[in-house]
Order: C-alpha cells, then sequence, then structure tokens
C-alpha cells in the first residue's frame, strides 16, 4: 500500500491492471451463479427488468433529440450489461433499430420490437457450451491448507489468474480437445505443473498440491571487490567478469545482430551482403573476386560476431567461451600436510574441448584444461571386477617430467555391470532449443546423439521429452520404449526458437523426473545445451544449483551434455553436473556421440558409488614433498573425508578413475624403494539411492 501514498496514487501498473481485471471477472461469475441458484424465477425478473429499462428507452426517445455527442443514430447500440445483468453478458453489444417519430410507426410498434429484440438474445449458457472450463483447488501438500492468491498460467500463453481466499480457480473459454499445460506458482512452494487436454463443458474439479520449497545451506565465502555468479575469464577480455557482464551480451541474437551489421556477413557457411542474398554477393580480397565458395575457410565457417562483423575479437579462435581457472596445485613438504583429500571426477568434457579446438586449427586457452579430464578419458588398462564395488590400483614410475622426481598412479576400477543387467531407467531429455542452438547444427547433432541412446534402451526404460527456448514446454509425457515411433517422432521434430530460459526448463524437467519417479530404477535428467543462460526465473548457476541439489539428495540425477564452439558456457554445465551427481560429457563429432551414448550408456545411467572421496596419506619418513596433478575444483578438506554432509564426485558402472601424485622421495630412496612404505590410500562412499539392498549404506 505504500505506493498508493505517494504522488502516483491510484495509478496501477499493467500487471495489478490484470489481476484487478481477471478479480472482477471472477467475482462476477461467482455472484451471476450464486443469484442463479437462490432465485429459480431470476431469469423472469431478469426479462421484466429488461422490458422495463426498454420502455422507459422508448419514452426517453419520444422527447425532442439530444444534439451533439449524444445524438443517436438510425441503429442504436444498446449495452444491458447493467441495466439487465443476467440476461446479456457483459461484453455483449446488441444492435437494435430505433425509429424515430414521424416515419409511420408508433411507440408501441417501437416497444414491439424492443421487446422481440431481446428475445432473441442468445442464452448464455448455449453460448459457451462448446467452450472448455476448468476449475481447481490449490493447496498446500503437507497441511492441507488453501493457498490463496497463487499464480496460475498457462504456459506459452499471456493467460492467468490468481486464486481466491480459498484457494479455489476457475479458467474459462478454453478451447476444447487441445492441450493445456498449466503453471502454479506460489512464494516459498515449488512450480507445480498439470498437463490436460479438457473436454467441453466443465472438466471435473482439479486438486494440485504443493511441496514447500527447502533452500540448500550454502557455506558462506568471501569475495572481494563485487560477487560475482561465477569467477571466470573473458576470452574476448581476458578478465573477470561478472553476472552483469553475463546479461549484456546479447547470446542468443547473433541473427539479429549480423542482419543490423554493414558490409558482409556469413550465415550457414554462406557469404551474405546486407540484403541476406548469397547469390549477388561478389566480395573484394586482395584485389581479386571471390565468390562465396572460393571464400577462405575460417570466415566460411564464421557464424558471425555478436560485436558485428565476421569474425572474433582480438584474435581469439571462438568468442563468448566460458571456462573457470581452478589454478594449479602446488608442491606440498610432507611433514606440513601429509594428506591429500579430493573427491573423485570421472567427466572428461575438457578433453574434447581441447581437441575441437585443435581439429579446428588452434590451441586451446589455458583455462579449458583440467588435467584430471584428459587423464580419464583414456582407458588406464585396470582389471575389470564384478564383485566388490570398486578395485584400487597402486603403481609408479619414474617422472617423464621432472628430475629426480616420481609419478605414484592411484587407479579405481567400478564394477561392472552387464547391459542386461542394468536397472530400468526413466529419463527425461532436456533439450536447448534457443536460437543460438541453430549455429554450427547443433541442435541437429543433439538429435542424431539422442537417436543413438534411443537404440540402445531396452524393454522396461521409459522417456520423456522437456524443450525450453523462451519459455519451457513438455513436448513428450514419459513415455515406455515400446512406443519407439511416438519418441522418435518428438525428436525429429524439435526446432530452434527464442531465447534461452534455462532455469524453466531446469523446473519443468525436474518436475516431470519427480512425478515419475521410482526409488529402485534409475531417475536422471539429460541436459543437452550449449550452456548458455540469458532469461527466465534466474540467469545464476547458484540459484540452480540449489534446486539441482535438493533433487539428486532425493536420488534424481544430472548428466550434461555440451554441444557447440563460440556462445558456450563450459562452466555453468560443469557445476551443474557436478551438483546433480551426473557427468558431464562435451560431443564434438557424431564419433563421440557413439562412444558417450553407446559404449558407456550403462556407465552414463547407472552409479554404483555416489560422494565418493579419496584420501592419500603420505609417510614422511619417505615422502619429502608432494602434488596433485589436477583435481583442483575437487578438493575436499582433510577434516570432511569423513563428513557425509559434504557433497563428492559419483562413479558409474565400469568407470575408471586415476589420480596422479608427483613425488619427491628423502635422499637415499631415489635409487632404491624396496621395502619403504610411501602411504595409505584411504576410499569412502555411499551406496545409491536405487540399490535395493544396502541404500544410503556408507562404505
Amino acid at each position: 500500500m505504500k505506493r498508493f501514498l505517494k504522488k502516483d496514487k491510484f495509478q496501477l501498473g499493467d500487471h495489478e491492471k490484470e489481476n484487478l481485471w481477471l478479480g472482477i471477472q471472477a467475482e462476477a461469475r461467482n455472484d451471476e451463479r450464486a443469484s442463479r441458484s437462490k432465485f429459480a424465477v431470476r431469469p423472469v425478473l431478469g426479462l421484466t427488468t429488461a422490458l422495463a429499462a426498454v420502455l422507459a428507452l422508448v419514452v426517453f426517445l419520444g422527447h425532442d433529440e439530444p444534439t451533439g455527442p449524444m445524438k443517436m443514430n438510425d441503429m442504436q447500440i444498446a449495452r444491458h450489461e447493467t441495466t439487465v445483468p443476467n440476461a446479456v453478458s457483459q461484453s455483449s453489444l446488441l444492435p437494435t433499430p430505433v425509429k424515430k417519430s414521424g416515419e409511420g410507426s408508433s411507440r408501441t410498434s417501437g416497444l414491439e420490437e424492443e421487446i422481440a429484440a431481446v428475445d432473441t438474445i442468445p442464452d448464455p449458457e448455449n453460448m459457451v457450451a462448446e467452450e472448455a472450463t476448468i476449475t481447481g483447488r490449490v493447496f498446500a501438500k503437507e497441511t492441507g491448507d488453501p493457498l490463496a492468491f497463487a499464480d496460475i498460467l498457462i504456459v506459452g500463453t499471456e493467460r492467468g489468474l490468481t486464486t481466491d481466499k480459498d484457494g479455489h480457480f476457475q479458467l474459462d473459454h478454453l478451447e476444447p480437445g487441445k492441450e493445456v499445460n498449466l503453471r502454479v506458482k506460489y512464494l516459498g512452494f515449488e512450480d507445480e505443473f498439470a498437463l490436460l487436454t479438457p473436454s467441453a463443458g466443465q472438466d471435473p474439479k482439479l486438486e494440485i498440491g504443493m511441496e514447500p520449497m527447502i533452500v540448500a545451506v550454502l557455506e558462506p565465502f568471501n569475495v572481494g571487490g563485487a560477487q560475482y555468479m561465477v569467477k571466470v575469464k573473458s576470452t574476448i577480455t581476458d578478465r573477470v567478469v561478472s553476472s552483469e557482464t553475463f546479461e549484456k551480451f546479447a547470446i542468443d541474437s547473433v541473427n539479429e545482430a549480423l542482419s543490423k551489421t554493414a558490409g558482409v556477413v556469413s550465415r550457414a557457411g554462406e557469404l551474405n551482403d546486407s540484403s541476406g542474398r548469397p547469390e549477388e554477393f561478389h566480395g573484394q580480397k586482395g584485389g581479386a573476386n571471390q565468390s562465396p565458395s572460393t571464400a577462405p575457410a575460417d570466415v566460411r565457417n564464421m557464424g558471425g560476431s555478436v560485436t558485428g562483423g565476421t569474425t572474433a575479437p582480438n584474435g581469439e579462435p571462438y568468442e563468448l567461451m566460458y571456462f573457470d581457472h581452478t589454478g594449479v596445485n602446488p608442491f606440498v613438504a610432507t611433514e606440513d600436510d601429509s594428506l591429500s583429500t579430493f573427491a573423485v571426477d570421472v567427466d572428461n568434457a575438457s578433453y574434447t574441448v581441447a581437441r575441437r579446438y585443435i581439429n579446428g586449427g588452434s590451441l586451446p586457452p589455458q583455462d579449458a584444461i583440467r588435467v584430471e579430464e584428459f587423464v580419464n578419458f583414456f582407458r588406464a588398462g585396470y582389471s575389470k571386477q564384478s564383485e566388490d564395488v570398486f578395485a584400487i590400483n597402486l603403481d609408479g614410475a619414474p617422472s617423464r617430467f621432472g628430475s629426480g622426481y616420481q609419478l605414484v598412479r592411484v587407479g579405481l576400477q567400478g564394477k561392472i555391470v552387464p547391459a542386461d543387467n542394468r536397472k530400468p531407467a526413466n529419463l527425461v531429455f532436456l533439450v536447448d532449443i534457443s536460437g543460438s542452438m541453430a549455429r554450427e547444427n547443433r541442435l541437429g547433432l543433439v538429435k542424431h546423439s539422442l537417436r543413438i541412446l534411443l537404440d540402445e534402451l531396452r524393454e522396461g526404460d521409459r522417456v520423456g521429452i522437456v524443450v525450453y527456448g523462451s519459455h519451457a514446454e513438455v513436448r513428450l509425457v514419459p513415455t515406455d520404449i515400446t512406443q519407439r515411433e511416438t519418441i522418435l517422432s518428438a525428436i525429429d521434430g524439435l526446432r530452434t526458437n527464442g531465447a534461452t530460459n534455462a532455469y524453466d526448463g531446469l523446473q519443468m524437467a525436474y518436475h516431470m523426473a519427480r512425478k515419475s519417479y521410482q526409488s529402485h530404477q534409475l531417475n536422471r535428467v539429460i541436459l543437452c545445451s550449449d550452456g548458455v543462460a540469458n532469461m527466465g526465473g534466474s540467469t545464476q548457476a547458484e540459484v540452480m544449483l540449489e534446486q539441482i541439489r535438493q533433487a539428486s539428495d532425493k536420488g534424481i540425477t544430472l548428466s550434461t551434455i555440451g554441444f557447440g564452439m563460440g556462445n558456450y558456457n563450459d562452466v555453468l554445465m560443469e557445476k551443474l553436473a557436478d551438483q546433480g551427481d551426473g557427468n558431464y560429457y562435451y560431443v564434438d563429432q557424431p564419433k563421440e556421440a557413439e562412444r558417450v551414448f553407446r559404449e558407456n550408456l550403462t556407465g552414463l545411467l547407472q552409479t554404483i558409488a555416489r560422494q565418493v572421496k579419496v584420501q592419500v596419506a603420505f609417510d614422511d619418513a619417505a615422502v619429502k614433498r608432494w602434488r596433485l596433478l589436477g583435481y583442483e575444483n575437487r578438493d575436499v578438506a582433510d577434516r570432511d573425508f569423513r563428513n557425509d554432509d559434504v557433497d563428492a564426485g559419483e562413479v558409474g558402472a565400469g568407470h575408471q578413475v586415476t589420480a596422479l601424485y608427483e613425488i619427491k622421495l628423502v635422499d637415499g630412496l631415489a635409487e632404491n624403494t624396496e621395502g619403504h612404505r610411501l602411504g595409505e590410500v584411504h576410499l569412502r562412499y555411499e551406496m545409491p539411492v536405487h540399490d535395493s539392498e544396502q541404500a544410503g549404506e556408507v562404505v
């Protein structure tokens, strides 16, 4: 109410006006229904009131005609919503012919015409018979209390309303047989979605229970100068950029930016002039005419710069590539700290991103390199085993990178699970269809990857599809794999469109996963995206990570699959998979899609252990100093090795995990380590939720 005490009192915003109008309409409908139920003779009274109003109008017209704005035309527009509220709806405008005196007709005949006009008014009950109505109630699932003034929105439209003080709502004027996706929002509660197809008339009452939102408790941390969404370096400016800077980039408006750029631009691999017609372009380069087909490959393949022109700024091979520099582990004196503790990591996106750079003729930026993901991309040759959850492998050799140093390898081999023994999977594909996914045919590679995965699924698996551009929507409800053609049709029908509302996409995908959740099956969301998020409830990683952390604790995991170069956010994709207890892969070519979705599918889907931590205790009598190669962003405080509330890594079936240590032995041991103890390796993990016998057990 404070705003109404200022100078703009009584001035409502557009949103307030809309809510006020919806409230007035709802109140009018409630009054009308109540009146009908109390008075059986209300139609008769309404007609009597109409006749009296018409009679008064005819008498009035018998007097001299008014002049100016009040002058009546031959065709009178009679508004009955005020005098006959139950005979004519508010929006009805009834044309009634009115003859002037002196035209050969009496007032009585005019009255008869008015009565005939009123008699021909369509019955409102019949007028809405071909429309559909949805009624329902919104309540707190835990307590059953009604939720007053909750927002009910129709996804993909601008229509919506709020519940009344008792949590009830009524949504009118819907098209029968047309699918409606409702989104319910209420402060302090998780969004709920309802997908239904209304029939003509009024459907049975919809009951929507909402669960309170549990906000994860984040450990406090200090930052200097400003608070950043993610502390990264831009390849354009080589400086730390904030969340505000992210939002300023027109990430999804490449085509729009190009269309406003003077001179030559490149679209879909073809050179164009400002008219957009490649066949009319004849450019000049080095004094010689060139056609599009003979243009340099680096120019021909560029998608255009969001800052204008056809090349990225500052000589970078790709612009808007976001990586998080996590530093390099230093050497540690064993007498000062003999413990090395880290969470395992089986991701390998860093390797394939670097490969994409090199195949394109460029070196990857230093910030893109995560050593452990390079090491774990390759098979280490550990012996396969199917009994224990893990087998630990230890070996070492002189280092090739420093004289007098040794390399020690700590390797974990996860339990092999044959494909036929894999648990049934409930999968939700969350697909980014925003405008940026049209570049380099990214969405085409996504669809190719999903078809490969579909070939490897088996009886008992289910697939649902959620997409997001400017808004999120359901393209396929959870469907059994036996309905292969239905699933393929949904995949083939994906088209790029709009901005990038990743936050809403994640919310809707997790909502679908929760609805189809089976505790002893594999429940996973698979995100396919370029990692860009520039609109929606939030574009900040931390806000998205909160809901993902809650879901993963309940057994719904998230794997992220990256696509595209230029306009790609490695930071967000890696963090989402980390918090979602899943894997992060980057698909740079169809062959990589085969490796991820066909060769390693069981490892992708079935987790054999979560919260996996490794602690190596070096013996200072043998090891002078040591350092861990990689795992900088997986560091765990030594004191938290046995703290099961601290998040760690997850390992899938058959996965191998390798950590390399570079160590300096004490004087005299470098030539002969026989019989000397270098240290101990400790492993701690928790059994996953889908394990029917040992779920939650810590080993």
